[in-house]
């Protein structure tokens, strides 16, 4: 029977990938069961159609149509739980209650149609009695088929069909063939060992699809990933060199632009007294605070935030005017020198950085305008640290 956890966002929980891998198999199973359900709705109306034409031309029809009416009601049941299972296993929502009410709507079918094989008076038309027969016997084998991924309700089905077929028996010895409670145990065991082949192969289609599914999450995946890192510095999540000369190649932009070189000061003392794990979170922290500085900037400045290798960071700014980032850049300064605030556990250390600012102008190649800016990012280290210089 399908299982699932009653909360599915609890699946992180399971423990073991294989658990998650059963339920997705079991899952994409039942959903393709479900879906034939759906689809059948047609075969379905026909054969409810030709019982009804079949005891609208027995002798004594009233009866009869109180059982078809029965059915009609037992199928009306069974669309209904079924299409609330395929809703609730499409959104992952907890079933043990819907798989119930589909397991007692098909024990009721499966009464209903042993019931339309009720003994008939000897002068029934054989038309009839034959075409009712052989609907219901086409009806058990088809819904068998259909619910092969869901074997407690298909059996519950089975079960019953034959339980009443039995009590028919039992109530009617002598209008009953001799043989044909063995007829009926054989024809419903081979049904039930068709249907299981069948569920079988169900499984197994779901089991390749949950497999082509997961390959192709996880090259979608490793392709993103791979994207990631071709332009990302993997520590800080910046943009890397090859990003810079990328973005620089294919801008020609006539907007006002500035550059401005970051540079941690006495970066190596802090990896030489307190280790370079300690030395990789300052790289972070310093990171985000240079990402979110960005966020905060003029909405027209398309900020972009490179790691340049080491502790050295460059932004490269558009559409600023002079005084503007000149206080901003200070105000970033002033930012970095606050993280030190992040790590109470190691007093002493000192997180400051050195910044140089430098117009790009329009027309200078990217090289030129980096070396006056990392020129200025010597002067400020060369003048104190901890400052921001400017150049023209």
């Amino acid at each position: 029977m399908f299982h699932q956890p009653e909360n599915l966002n609890g699946l992180a929980d399971l423990g073991a990938r294989g658990s998650v891998e059963a339920y997705e198999v079991e899952r994409e199973a039942v959903i393709a069961m479900l879906e034939r359900e759906r689809r059948s709705l047609t075969a379905s109306i026909i054969s409810l159609s030709l019982l009804a034409i079949g005891v609208a031309l027995l002798p004594n029809p009233a009866p009869m149509f109180v059982l078809l009416t029965l059915r009609l009601a037992s199928f009306l049941l069974t669309r209904n739980a079924a299409s609330r299972l395929e809703r609730r296993v499409r959104m992952r929502r907890p079933i043990r209650w819907s798989q119930r009410i589909l397991f007692g709507a098909m024990s009721l079918t499966g009464i209903t149609l042993a019931l339309m094989m009720w003994p008939q008076p000897p002068d029934a038309s054989v038309v009839a009695v034959s075409l009712i027969q052989v609907v219901v016997i086409i009806t058990v084998t088809l819904v068998s088929v259909t619910l092969a991924a869901l074997p407690a309700s298909r059996d519950a089905m089975l079960v019953s069909f034959w339980a009443t077929g039995c009590a028919i028996i039992l109530f009617h010895p002598a209008d009953v063939h001799s043989g044909f409670l063995a007829v009926l145990t054989l024809g419903v065991i081979g049904v039930r060992i068709y249907s299981s082949n069948t569920g079988q192969h169900i499984r197994s289609s779901a089991a390749v699809f949950v497999e082509n599914r997961e390959l192709s999450e996880n090259l979608a995946e490793a392709l993103a990933h791979a994207e990631f890192l071709s332009w990302r510095d993997p520590l800080t999540g910046l943009f890397n060199r090859r990003k810079l000369f990328e973005e620089t190649r294919r801008t020609r932009s006539a907007s006002t632009r500035h550059l401005l070189t970051i540079d941690l000061d006495r970066f190596k003392t802090i990896n030489d007294t307190f280790g370079h794990a300690v030395g990789d979170h300052v790289l972070i922290e310093s990171a985000k605070t240079i990402r979110e500085w960005c966020e905060e900037l003029d909405g027209n400045s398309q900020p972009l935030a490179f790691r340049m290798g080491g502790e050295e960071f460059l932004v490269i700014v558009h559409g600023l005017d002079d005084t503007y980032i000149a206080e901003a850049a200070e105000h970033l300064r002033e930012s970095i020198y606050a993280i030190r605030a992040e790590f109470p556990d190691f007093p002493g250390i000192g997180i400051s950085a050195s910044m140089g600012l430098a117009s790009w102008r329009f027309g200078e190649g990217l090289d030129d305008a980096l070396l006056r800016a990392d020129m200025a990012c010597y002067e400020a280290k060369n003048t104190g640290r901890n400052r921001v210089h400017r150049t023209a």
